[in-house]
């Protein structure tokens, strides 16, 4: 038996065309006739189809999926602020909560009319904390249909925010509240 192999086991080579793990093929000088080494074309009069992926050859590259745009296809914070010059107005669904009854939580529509592009998140929520029975603006959570949650240090133009865009208000979740 090979060294390393226990006493009364027999060694049997790979069948032809197959490499034992962490084994290197053999130099194409010390290949037995006919064999073909991996990733080297077949020798001549040996007919392989069109496209066909030789034995031990490395398979072809995968198609790279097509890249989208950075930011989910959102245009730079500068482009959108200068296309929408303009104050906008935001239009925030509060949902019906009994148990946030004290902060107004009673399924209205909110309109907040002449929002500069430049105000953030936070601005928002700050200007609804009044509207809101004085819920603190760090309790509250602003998502859009499109968006998701959205980030407080985040500007209206960087969300690409369109005049009378609708979001939704919710009051935050912190950890282990079921």
């Amino acid at each position: 038996p090979p060294p390393g192999m226990p006493p009364g086991m027999i060694h049997h080579p790979p069948p032809p065309g197959m490499q034992a793990p962490g084994i290197m093929p053999p130099p194409p000088s010390m290949q037995a006739p006919g064999m073909q080494a991996p990733g080297q074309p077949p020798p001549p009069g040996i007919f392989m189809p069109a496209g066909a992926p030789h034995m031990g050859a490395p398979p072809p590259p995968p198609q790279a999926a097509p890249e989208e745009p950075a930011g989910g296809g959102l245009v730079s914070a500068e482009e959108w602020a200068s296309a929408h010059p303009g104050p906008v107005s935001v239009k925030v669904q509060v949902p019906q909560d009994e148990g946030n009854a004290k902060f107004n939580f009673n399924g209205q529509l909110l309109s907040l009319d002449g929002v500069a592009m430049n105000s953030t998140v936070k601005d928002i929520k700050e200007r609804l904390q009044e509207m809101l029975g004085g819920l603190a603006a760090n309790k509250l959570k602003l998502t859009s249909q499109k968006l998701g949650v959205l980030k407080d240090q985040q500007t209206l133009a960087s969300y690409n925010f369109s005049d009378g865009e609708l979001l939704y208000v919710a009051t935050k979740e912190r950890g282990g509240r079921k």
